[in-house]
């Protein structure tokens, strides 16, 4: 219903959830502990790929070099802002659901810096924890936090996506 059409919702034990954009499947995880709102921010979270990530023009950027892992993590941060756009009563299961997982340690943090992270890690740490982790960003690096805040369609995250990598290259 959320995403506006007939997408094949499944239960799998599965690390983590995810969307199939070519087959339209949404995919869950089956954990033993999981709130409403962690459920309710997966199920945002992978609906706002169904409605905003362009299937063919995923594999095209993929196909031209761009690197999938942050093409996913600044389409991450432009798709949940846009589904919280669409359904803004959802926010708070995002907030919630984030802090779920911070505290299951599902991004690994335990015992880490994560100022220590490379940029990409701390980006996408930011953007799904907000200020829980004190991540703190360079000038040079808030200039790219400030480009993935500002993605607004498809060709921006592309663009950021391969700035950033050429950037990380000399920097990570």
């Amino acid at each position: 219903l959320l995403a506006t059409e007939n997408l094949n919702v499944e239960h799998r034990k599965v690390s983590t959830a995810f969307f199939d954009v070519g087959a339209r499947t949404l995919v869950l995880p089956i954990w033993q502990e999981m709130s409403n709102d962690l459920y309710d921010m997966l199920v945002g979270h992978e609906v706002g790929h169904a409605l905003f990530t362009p299937e063919n023009e995923w594999r095209k950027a993929i196909d031209k070099g761009i690197q999938h892992s942050f093409l996913n993590v600044i389409e991450d941060a432009r798709i949940e802002r846009k589904i919280k756009d669409k359904y803004p009563g959802g926010r708070r299961a995002f907030v919630d659901g984030y802090l779920d997982l911070i505290r299951k340690d599902f991004f690994g943090l335990n015992g880490l810096d994560p100022n220590e992270l490379n940029l990409i890690d701390r980006i996408n740490l930011h953007f799904k924890g907000g200020s829980i982790h004190g991540i703190e960003f360079s000038e040079e690096e808030s200039e790219f936090v400030e480009k993935v805040k500002g993605t607004r369609t498809w060709e921006d995250v592309v663009r950021v996506a391969d700035e950033l990598y050429e950037y990380a290259k000399d920097h990570d």
